[in-house]
């Protein structure tokens, strides 16, 4: 095997010499793909993970760059992620400097932008409470980069790293509390780069909470899940993130297979996925622009435009509370 899924004979096949004609003659849609038509998606479209620049590190947009760029588009509304920290009066500002812009004749309609909070300093009711007081704050991600199941399954020291439930599986009384905090304020939850044993508990307390909660890639080595464990979660009310990673070839992870996306989208069923691009690393192709190539190959593999919609309109809308 090569990770948790992916098969040494898969890795030959993807990397066989005929698999592009492959493709070509197994997937007679790719005839029919051409540039723009993604168009009608993305009218009224939501990318709800993107990471802009300011940011801790480097980042292939800004923020004010990539809600232009999909306010051309026709989209309705981005959502800006940052893993430390809180991202939604930046988000309040770049609307404000997008409706300025509207105003002035510079671009044709407004788009909704909003923020986040990243837990990675750690999961404080205390802190969530303040932040879901902000202007255009519309979901939590759980710890990704500090998460203690992430580490310790990336066999790095994972001493110093964020539980989310203890040792009997039982979610933490403060990671509840956010929960609630959020089912209360009505914006979804990101929940983190953590595996199926937190995940679990984590979801039926948001099911029984009522907190609208989404897998983040769930199909990147990072944090994989199988389909089985991403059908169990879906099933309890979780939304599964399809992404453009790992469907689109990246640097940051070379060898993974697109067909496995297109796979769980069939299986788990578009009513319980989500579309976004979880793109702005400097290595890879621009955020709106990969959400465009990403509905390309959805249509070209025998994803239909209906729904592509349900995950990339509907689904998003529902987890922040904005149908």
């Amino acid at each position: 095997m090569v990770g948790r899924i992916l098969s040494v004979n898969r890795v030959k096949e993807l990397n066989a010499r005929d698999f592009f004609y492959k493709i070509l003659r197994d997937m007679p849609n790719i005839g029919n793909v051409a540039p723009g038509i993604e168009d009608e998606r993305l009218k009224g479209a939501m990318d709800i993970h993107i990471h802009a620049y300011p940011d801790w590190v480097h980042r292939s947009q800004d923020m004010i760059e990539i809600a232009k760029e999909a306010a051309r588009r026709g989209m309705r509304a981005v959502l800006f992620k940052d893993h430390f920290n809180l991202t939604a009066g930046d988000a309040y500002l770049v609307q404000k400097h997008i409706e300025h812009l509207v105003s002035e004749g510079g671009l044709p309609n407004t788009i909704e932008v909003y923020g986040g909070m990243g837990l990675n300093f750690g999961v404080r009711p205390d802190v969530v409470k303040q932040a879901v007081k902000y202007p255009n704050m519309k979901k939590i991600f759980f710890p990704t980069f500090n998460s203690a199941r992430c580490l310790m399954n990336m066999g790095h020291d994972s001493t110093n790293g964020i539980h989310l439930v203890n040792s009997k599986q039982e979610v933490l009384p403060d990671v509840a509390e956010v929960l609630n905090i959020a089912a209360e304020a009505k914006i979804g939850v990101g929940l983190g780069h953590t595996d199926f044993y937190e995940l679990l508990p984590l979801v039926e307390k948001a099911k029984e909470l009522g907190t609208r909660v989404v897998l983040d890639h769930p199909l990147l080595e990072l944090n994989k899940l199988t389909i089985e464990e991403m059908k169990t979660l879906a099933d309890k009310r979780a939304y599964v993130g399809t992404f453009c990673q790992p469907m689109i070839p990246s640097i940051y992870q070379p060898v993974a297979d697109p067909f496995e996306t297109v796979n769980t989208i069939k299986t788990i069923g578009a009513e319980r996925c989500i579309i976004a691009s979880d793109f702005g690393q400097v290595l890879h192709m621009e955020s709106i622009y990969g959400v465009r190539v990403f509905i390309r190959a959805l249509l070209a593999f025998g994803i239909t435009g209906q729904e592509i919609d349900i995950m990339i309109k509907k689904n998003p809308a529902k987890l922040l509370w904005l149908e």
